[in-house]
């Protein structure tokens, strides 16, 4: 059976009544009605009708002499709770009141999402306060429906964000989280740089992806590809000054060039074909002329520089210093336009080719290892259509 003081408490909460509004009603100190609430006291019997005539139940309602008077009551304050969810939303109010849902109902984990919303979306109390109870209602709600929504807040809010980080759905959304926490932190120069390296690798995805379509027999459709890469350089030339070749975009710029020709080559569009290699082998020129450690800026004033782990297509290298990115770079493209095995070996013979193939091994020192080091994105495109790099 549940204690009358509790059974009050309840009542009182559902009357939105504090004690202080309670007792001036029954005529007695805020300090009773917190003994009674607190099972330290129990109010005298002649107050017992008082009480009951003023929450609108019977006396023996009030006593709770029966479970399935407290099964209405509970199931009253839960409605009660719920229409109110969205009464002063982000105030510390609310917050409040949806810690004690969350109390009197730790099943109902929504009013925990509720709570978690106030602290950090809202930030309804100071930091200091809320932190320690973010970090309560975040555990709670681990394994749960919210457990992303969890997630999120807490990568924002948390001092140390790695145990929520782990806890992302997949490798693509944490760089999301981490341009979201810095820009919840202020930290503008981190948020700025975290989301060039979202929008490069956004649109480095949709330019291998997703831009072209297949054919029957699961090969690429050419047509539709070049259409794709075609449009990828268009959107590229909105992020950047197309007056200025020496920009953050020139590796990726120089990767659809290759493609565009090897593409037009094997449609028949030879002088197409041409032009494209030839703006490809302009781009690896500019990447020739640089050091090795060269950082490429964007050529738009509201980016900055692109983190220096993508350029020149080495985002997953990681292995030892003794590497010469660039020479390692400038071989593979070498191996790609200039040896039969790669992407124009039939072409080889024809002389705009031959005039490319010869200045790119004029531009390419000899590679000091028997193997090449490749960016796993491209690997896995050129993989697929079956270039041997085993020369």
């Amino acid at each position: 059976m549940l204690p009358i003081g509790e059974r009050i408490r309840n009542l009182r909460r559902m009357k939105n009544e504090t004690q202080d509004e309670l007792a001036s009603v029954l005529g007695v100190s805020f300090q009773a009605v917190s003994r009674w609430e607190n099972a330290d006291a129990y109010p005298d019997i002649e107050l017992l009708p008082k009480l009951a005539a003023h929450f609108d139940v019977t006396t023996d309602e009030l006593l709770g002499t029966d479970d399935e008077t407290r099964k209405k009551e509970r199931e009253k304050l839960e409605a009660d709770y719920r229409s109110r969810v969205r009464e002063g939303w982000g105030t510390r109010g609310h917050f409040e009141r949806m810690r004690q849902a969350f109390a009197e109902f730790p099943e109902q984990v929504d009013f925990a999402y509720y709570a978690l919303l106030d602290v950090v979306d809202h930030r309804c109390v100071p930091r200091e306060e809320g932190l320690p109870i973010a970090r309560e209602l975040g555990e709670k709600l681990v394994g749960t429906q919210y457990q992303q929504e969890a997630v999120r807040m807490m990568t924002l809010y948390e001092d140390e964000p790695t145990r929520w980080f782990d806890l992302a759905l997949d490798a693509y959304t944490l760089p999301r989280l981490r341009e979201k926490r810095y820009a919840y932190r202020g930290e503008n120069d981190l948020c700025s740089r975290q989301r060039q390296i979202n929008l490069f690798t956004d649109l480095n995805y949709l330019i291998w992806n997703d831009l072209g379509k297949k054919t029957k027999d699961g090969r690429e459709d050419l047509p539709s590809w070049n259409e794709g890469l075609a449009a990828a350089l268009r959107i590229i030339d909105c992020l950047r000054d197309p007056a200025r070749d020496e920009d953050g975009w020139i590796d990726e710029r120089l990767w659809i060039y290759l493609l565009l020709s090897s593409n037009d080559y094997i449609l028949g569009k030879k002088d197409e074909g041409d032009k494209a290699l030839e703006k490809a082998l302009g781009l690896i020129e500019i990447i020739a002329k640089y050091p090795p450690d060269h950082v490429f800026p964007f050529g738009v004033p509201s980016l900055d520089l692109l983190e220096p782990s993508l350029k020149n297509g080495f985002s997953s290298i990681t292995e030892s210093d003794e590497i010469d990115h660039r020479t390692n770079y400038l071989n593979i493209l070498k191996n790609l336009v200039c040896t039969k095995q790669g992407w124009f070996g039939p072409m080889l013979g024809e002389p705009r080719v031959q005039a490319v193939s010869a200045r790119l091994c004029e531009l390419t020192p000899p590679l000091q290892k028997n193997y090449l080091f490749m960016n796993h994105i491209l690997a896995v495109r050129l993989d697929a259509i079956g270039w041997d790099r085993d020369f």
